[in-house]
């Protein structure tokens, strides 16, 4: 489902921004390999504006297919089939606009090639990033109290969302006989 909120955290932003940053490297190096040479890109007409309409029909797609979603991060087959379906739903809308306005197209084979390279660079980047926060980032350690369902519940969330910087370090129960057991 579509919100218009999917940008309101910091990790949404940094998405947004870097994604915007890949799709338009992905152009230029798609134009690069299809023309096999830089000067080429000047000599497209409205070059910003066309890279610009191709940025915000994908990062459109992404959103609406939840690509901004943290808990997608931890499926990759699951992000990678959205990012499938969400750059196939981007093409058919920019093959659309393309059909009504032709002048507004890349060039002939640019988009085909910038869009693979848009598929593979955002997606390494989130797994890069999924990596590096689990890996590398601080952990904040969480004492949960309670041993009843509530605090399994909270468990669960905290596994599944918890986006690798979280760290479970025990739980509290008010019973003594609960010491030493797994929950």
């Amino acid at each position: 489902m579509f919100r218009m909120n999917r940008f309101g955290s910091s990790p949404g932003w940094l998405f947004g921004m870097v994604d915007s940053l890949l799709i338009i490297i992905g152009i230029l190096l798609g134009c690069y390999l299809r023309y096999r040479e830089i000067d080429s890109i000047y000599s497209i007409d409205n070059f910003v504006l066309k890279v610009i309409l191709v940025v915000l029909v994908v990062q459109l797609g992404f959103s609406y297919s939840d690509l901004y979603d943290s808990k997608i991060f931890q499926e990759k087959k699951r992000m990678g089939f959205l990012f499938l379906t969400s750059l196939g739903a981007s093409t058919t809308v920019l093959a659309v606009i393309y059909y009504i306005a032709p002048f507004i197209m890349l060039g002939r084979g640019v988009f085909v090639i910038s869009l693979l390279l848009i598929l593979i660079f955002t997606y390494l980047w989130r797994v890069f990033y999924s990596y590096a926060l689990k890996s590398w980032g601080p952990k904040e350690k969480i004492l949960i109290i309670g041993t009843g369902e509530l605090a399994k519940i909270i468990r669960g969330e905290i596994l599944d969302n918890g986006f690798g910087g979280i760290e479970i370090v025990g739980f509290i129960d008010e019973e003594r006989d609960k010491i030493g057991h797994r929950i």
